[in-house]
């Protein structure tokens, strides 16, 4: 049974085939080249390096424990349709370190929320690695995911738990049309927050999606 959180063990490449477009080339609002394109095997260990960083900060994903090996990584993230962004050319970071071409700058995945007569719905979960927050990569990589989730024909998207006390990711989400459609109170025990944080349930209509979606946005965006 395929869920948001389980599923078989994967490769992250389900549906890509049929995605013309991919690798997609396009900018950081920085100027810097970048590539969205599938995961590659080198990538699973700097996946779940990245998924393991963001769980020891225990701010904006659910889990408490780690992922322990790769089958455990690759059945959740992988177990669909999952996509890396990676560095087109040198540049720097948020810090201004150097950056070499290559650097793995963020991932995400797309899958169904739910089983069976609800698998039409998809969940999206998606990290930036830290050293390239603030750049653009989390907006790029949501223009990205509507638009694939639209070409696997998802019907809509529904974020399970965005958290209260993320405000760059409710930013992020209510700027690409998603809707709010639920509150979940007290759903949260986040590092940093006091008490119990409250979730927010977010939707999308991918069916109001146009085909050209994301050359129009990308687009727009560099110009």
């Amino acid at each position: 049974m395929t869920t948001a959180y389980c599923g078989d063990i994967g490769d992250g490449t389900l549906g890509l085939s049929t995605l013309t477009y991919l690798p997609f080339q396009t900018r950081l609002k920085n100027g810097r080249n970048v590539q969205v394109a599938a995961f590659e095997r080198e990538d699973w260990n700097q996946g779940i390096d990245l998924m393991n960083l963001i769980i020891r900060e225990g701010r904006t994903w659910p889990f408490r424990d780690e992922f322990a090996t790769l089958e455990d990584y690759r059945r959740y993230f992988l177990s669909h349709t999952a996509l890396v962004v990676r560095a087109a050319e040198a540049g720097v970071d948020n810090q201004g370190n150097h950056s070499p071409t290559n650097d793995f700058m963020g991932c995400f995945y797309v899958k169904p929320n739910f089983p069976g007569r609800c698998s039409h719905v998809c969940n999206g979960g998606f990290i930036t690695a830290p050293r390239f927050r603030g750049q653009g990569v989390g907006r790029l990589m949501g223009h990205v995911f509507l638009q694939i989730a639209r070409d696997l024909d998802y019907k809509s998207a529904y974020f399970n738990l965005v958290f209260k006390s993320n405000p760059v990711s409710i930013a992020l989400w209510e700027s690409l049309g998603f809707q709010r459609v639920a509150v979940l109170e007290k759903a949260a025990a986040l590092e940093g927050v006091d008490g119990l944080d409250t979730a927010f349930g977010y939707r999308f209509d991918l069916e109001t999606l146009q085909h050209d979606y994301l050359h129009q946005h990308i687009q727009r965006q560099l110009t």
